[in-house]
């Protein structure tokens, strides 16, 4: 009688952990479609800056840019590195998105045509508040490029799923002509 029971625990304990991991696979899935969904816009994103860059040593090879042209440059790559301006953004979209702004370091990169920023930084909140988050970011004027982006399920309150944002991205500036 004793083995029986040993057997028929321990058979049910098995069913419970598969069932906590099909649970989890089944609950994370959407999420990951979504990320995924995201990257594929960031690249997107990033072909059009490419193309954008590209456009830009073009017309500057020639020498002239119109006035139209001038303008459509000046309203999609800022002019000079603002950096206040950066983090004030960053920390206005993780307020829309009700996520917490937890960390940020940057990495100036001017030896490329175009100078980057390299920003790094973390954030909490729910799942959906953060692909909001993720969004939000892309979508920016600034035209934030999305490198890199990990996200770590933490805990769970009153029913709501935690998750931890590491994203890496870039932010690109025109160096200004007073500096040559």
């Amino acid at each position: 009688m004793y083995t029986e029971r040993k057997i028929h625990t321990g058979f049910v304990g098995t069913l419970f952990v598969i069932a906590a991991v099909l649970l989890f696979l089944f609950h994370t899935r959407p999420a990951q479609k979504e990320l995924n969904g995201l990257k594929m816009q960031a690249q997107v994103l990033s072909q059009e800056l490419a193309g954008l860059q590209e456009k830009r040593s073009q017309l500057t090879a020639q020498g002239t840019l119109t006035e139209v042209e001038q303008k459509e440059l000046d309203r999609k790559i800022p002019l000079a590195l603002e950096q206040d301006q950066i983090v004030l953004d960053i920390e206005k979209m993780s307020k829309s998105a009700d996520v917490s702004f937890n960390a940020l370091t940057f990495n100036l990169d001017q030896n490329t045509l175009l100078p980057t920023v390299t920003i790094s930084a973390s954030f909490q909140g729910t799942s959906t508040n953060i692909m909001r988050f993720l969004k939000a970011l892309e979508v920016n004027p600034r035209k934030f490029v999305i490198r890199d982006a990990g996200v770590t399920r933490t805990e769970s309150v009153e029913g709501l799923d935690i998750v931890n944002l590491n994203v890496t991205f870039q932010s690109f500036f025109r160096p200004s002509p007073s500096r040559g």
